[in-house]
């Protein structure tokens, strides 16, 4: 890997490496003139001044939706009242947001353009511990160099803005190979673009292979949030309409949600039918009705290539680079475990909260009871249930971190939670039972025991787990 001598758009990773690392790493940076930091971290560079810091908040990250051209005008202005000549930005501001992967990827564009526009320095510090798989490839996709302690390093798999913005995907890999192997820049096959190159885009509902991928340079990038009501963000954050002229809104948000569960191998035009139109005797008026459907949800979606036809097969194409709460959802989830087993607590609880925070509901809740099973297969609700398990155990997991540290009225809301999303939990009766017995409650232990087997009683469902019921015995016996 090649060192440069410029900051334009850089980012350190840090975790792991001990204190030093940063501080190190900022001692390399060949900047004369004052930097401004955004941070609310008021231990990171603490050698600053109140006037060369800005809050998230001041700076425009705590917006909701975040808007990144108001960003970078408050950023501009604030380096032009400064002369600072270094923007340094402490990245922990994306795990507070829902969909920290797409922010990330979009932060990257922002930091090209105040380089190139604004000839100041960005640094984005990342911090490794609090991030998931898909958001380290965010940030390794976002930035031009990688600073550490030994210097600034190109990075390999940034793409120039000549080629974000209306490259063609083959175009980009073509660069990149080339780039990485210079025996290649000149040879015929990397410099000849093949128009028709096949691509395609995979929502991310189903486990997939990821791969390190260069951003696509699109404008279109969806986020879709499927946790509580099916909603879809373009990238300007204006957010698509479903009740358009002519359109049957709850069967085209069934439509959209049921191509997105079957990914790219889409579904036959009888399965679509037979889902949205099942008492319908009358084949022909079936297929009139989906090819209706069809159109109107293209329209809805904004062009026809977003809704794809292959034979008897519709199939979803979301723009490449869209995001998705659920693959963001299993992702932290299984982060927090790693950190918990880790004995990392605080970066555990950091990403638990980001979890809790992006599960907003239950799996697309507003999807009609009638289209989510059909006679063929029961096509939604396990998965459904499956997830409002997950955010069971993030409550519980969070209720487990806060009785260790002492923090019970916190703890005990946590369960609460995780009781009014499943109120049948054994995890969670259990975990409220162990807060219950460190404030000193015996009787209280009992009770929420009680409570537990009459919401068994109430749903009709046995006698509750006999661990349960042990545990109950025990803690109340012990104080």
């Amino acid at each position: 890997m090649e060192k440069t001598e410029e900051c334009p758009n850089a980012s350190v990773i840090i975790g792991g490496q001990g204190g030093g690392f940063l501080s190190a790493a900022l001692a390399r940076l060949p900047v004369s003139h004052p930097m401004v930091l955004v941070s609310d971290d008021p231990a990171l560079a603490d050698f600053l001044s109140a006037d060369m810091r800005l809050s998230y908040n001041a700076a425009g990250f705590d917006g909701i939706p975040i808007r990144f051209a108001e960003i970078r005008e408050t950023l501009g202005a604030t380096v032009a009242e400064s002369g600072a000549a270094l923007i340094v930005v402490d990245m922990r501001w994306g795990h507070g947001t829902v969909s920290a992967t797409a922010n990330f990827e979009n932060w990257g564009t922002v930091c090209d353009q105040i380089a190139r526009a604004d000839g100041v320095g960005i640094l984005s510090i990342y911090d490794r511990d609090l991030m998931i798989e898909d958001q380290l490839l965010s940030a390794l996709r976002a930035h031009s160099h990688f600073l550490a302690p030994s210097g600034l390093f190109d990075n390999p798999y940034w793409l120039p803005p000549a080629y974000l913005n209306g490259a063609t995907l083959t175009e980009q890999i073509l660069y990149l190979i080339g780039r990485l192997v210079p025996d290649y820049q000149e040879t015929e096959v990397y410099t000849r673009v093949v128009d028709d190159a096949a691509t395609g885009a995979n929502p991310h509902w189903l486990q997939t292979p990821r791969r390190i991928r260069p951003p696509t340079g699109t404008a279109e990038a969806w986020k879709i949030r499927c946790f509580g009501r099916l909603r879809i963000y373009r990238a300007d954050s204006s957010q698509i309409k479903w009740d358009i002229p002519g359109s049957a809104p709850k069967k085209s948000k069934t439509l959209f949600a049921y191509l997105l569960h079957c990914g790219e191998r889409g579904a036959r035009a009888d399965q679509l039918a037979e889902l949205l139109w099942p008492d319908e005797p009358e084949e022909d008026t079936k297929r009139a009705r989906l090819h209706h459907a069809i159109a109107m949800l293209r329209k809805t979606l904004g062009g026809k290539g977003f809704v794809l036809r292959n034979g008897e097969y519709y199939s979803l194409a979301p723009p490449p680079g869209s995001w998705i709460d659920i693959s963001s959802f299993e992702q932290l989830c299984n982060r927090a475990k790693s950190l918990a087993k880790s004995g990392q607590d605080e970066e555990a609880m950091t990403v638990l909260n980001t979890a809790a925070q992006l599960y907003s509901g239950d799996l697309l809740e507003d999807i009609p009871s009638e289209y989510t099973e059909t006679e063929m297969e029961d096509w939604l609700i396990p998965r459904r249930v499956w997830l409002r398990d997950m955010a069971v155990k993030v409550q519980r997991d969070k209720a487990e971190i806060l009785r260790r540290k002492g923090r019970l009225r916190e703890a005990l809301d946590c369960c609460q939670k995780a009781l009014a999303m499943d109120p049948i939990s054994e995890i969670a009766h259990a975990e409220a039972m162990r807060i219950f017995h460190a404030q000193g409650r015996p009787e209280t232990v009992l009770r929420q025991h009680r409570q537990y087997l009459a919401n068994l009683e109430g749903m009709g469902l046995g006698k509750g787990a006999p661990e349960v019921a042990k545990l109950a015995r025990e803690l109340s016996s012990s104080n």
